[in-house]
């Protein structure tokens, strides 16, 4: 199954060299993890990096008692609390699983050792954060400048199934509405 995962992140990122991806497999583990299984809980320390193979996770806060979900991830996406990633400080984030899920997972200590060694692997590893960065500025200009109808269907735009694999009120939490007034503008769209 590496394979097929690496193949995958090669035509969608670019290209590995084969001594590149030869290493890529000694550190890369595939794991298989059930609905609701919490990869990241605030307060932990998280130096792993998720590749989602098949199946979803959302990244969220606790506060107040309420979750508020700010991250989708779905098939070709990667996950990670990414203050605790990248800082090596406790995670302010959960991440959990939303479906029974697939994940190739990545150490920050091997990621760092592969950049080291490989150009083409750093390449790689810029690209994929440069892909995340602008996704996440473009939900920062969407939670700023449009409106709940807007943002909703761009998110629909970016994950056409979403309702049907992500409880209404996380979504309705990652939009910045309540889920009374997604369920507006979702009987709006459908005409009712």
């Amino acid at each position: 199954m590496i394979d097929e995962v690496l193949k995958t992140l090669t035509l969608n990122i670019t290209p590995l060299s084969d001594e590149t991806l030869s290493e890529v497999r000694e550190y890369a583990r595939i794991i298989h993890v059930s609905k609701g299984d919490v990869l990241v809980r605030e307060g932990e320390f998280s130096d792993q990096l998720y590749f989602v193979v098949q199946g979803g996770a959302r990244a969220f806060y606790l506060k107040d008692g309420k979750t508020i979900t700010d991250w989708f991830a779905f098939e070709n996406d990667f996950i990670s609390s990414i203050i605790s990633f990248f800082l090596e400080v406790p995670s302010q984030h959960y991440v959990e699983v939303l479906e029974d899920t697939t994940l190739m997972v990545l150490q920050l200590r091997d990621l760092e050792t592969l950049c080291d060694k490989y150009h083409d692997f750093e390449r790689f590893a810029r690209l994929s954060v440069t892909k995340t960065m602008i996704e996440l500025q473009q939900r920062i200009v969407s939670l700023q400048f449009k409106s709940s109808k807007e943002r909703y269907n761009s998110l629909l735009e970016n994950y056409p199934k979403i309702e049907l694999r992500a409880p209404l009120g996380d979504i309705a939490s990652y939009l910045g509405i309540t889920q009374e007034t997604l369920s507006r503008i979702r009987n709006s769209k459908n005409g009712i």
